[in-house]
């Protein structure tokens, strides 16, 4: 605990007095000795030296805190052109502060861009993926809740997703609701037994729905030998007239292979 010995004079006289007092050694006037009274004076006035010179030294700090802020927040002040703000107001200074402002000049040269807070905490752009949608042009206003499910789709079978919008696009025109006059719902337009064959339980549930009509069109590009014709074929006139009888593709299947692959070419570009 520290004590402000100045501010109490009255109870260090009385603890003197009382010493006294029991050693025989105070005069008739009930004053401490000559002695005793020069040498607490000099207690006195070394303890206010000692205030004195801490108060100094804690004014000293502030302003050199202050100059520092000063010096940062002008570093691009009036000066010489080739000198430093924090140069420039450390040869203005008493040769007390120059050493710390030299210093403190000296740490803020060695700093880089690179090391700010703001950099640090950026994180590096991750590559795209292949099969993510950055890879193909995005989907018209309104559909954008589509991409993930499109990107989900193509990571699980690795079918490209400009080809799995084109289809969706041809078959439903994005719209989750559809059924055509056959029977076949949803985004890619399943038929009810194709639909059971791949574990669909609600054709017309968007994510369901794209990611079997993805898996089965994975598997006809496979039984096709990733020939594209004969899977967008397959997948609208079905596979077992793509097999028995090629030569036959009516006019309906036809036009759907030109506009599925019009439509790639323009989501893949």
């Amino acid at each position: 605990m520290t004590i402000d010995i100045s501010g109490s004079l009255s109870l260090l006289k009385s603890v003197l007095a009382q010493e006294l007092r029991k050693n025989g050694s105070q005069d008739a006037a009930g004053q401490p000795d000559g002695v005793f009274a020069e040498r607490l004076d000099r207690a006195l006035e070394t303890a206010a030296s000692e205030q004195t010179r801490q108060s100094s030294a804690q004014n000293l700090a502030e302003v050199l805190s202050l100059q520092m802020l000063h010096t940062t927040l002008s570093l691009a002040g009036d000066g010489a052109p080739d000198a430093s703000p924090a140069q420039a107001l450390g040869a203005q200074q008493p040769s007390l502060l120059q050493p710390l402002i030299k210093a403190y000049a000296d740490a803020a040269a060695q700093a880089t861009p690179g090391q700010t807070s703001s950099n640090r905490s950026e994180s590096p752009a991750e590559p795209a993926s292949a099969a993510s949608p950055s890879s193909s042009a995005p989907l018209e206003s309104g559909k954008e809740w589509l991409e993930p499910i499109i990107a989900k789709a193509s990571r699980r079978y690795g079918v490209d997703t400009g080809l799995i919008k084109a289809v969706i696009k041809a078959e439903s025109n994005f719209n989750p609701t559809a059924v055509s006059s056959a029977g076949a719902r949803g985004l890619m337009q399943l038929m009810p037994g194709t639909a059971r064959s791949l574990g669909v339980s609600d054709s017309f549930d968007p994510e369901q729905n794209v990611m079997a009509g993805t898996r089965f069109l994975s598997d006809l590009l496979d039984r096709y030998n990733g020939d594209v014709d004969s899977a967008l074929a397959a997948y609208n006139w079905g596979p077992g007239n793509v097999d028995r009888k090629p030569e036959r593709m009516p006019r309906e299947t036809r036009n759907y292979l030109a506009r599925v692959k019009q439509l790639y070419a323009s989501y893949s570009a």
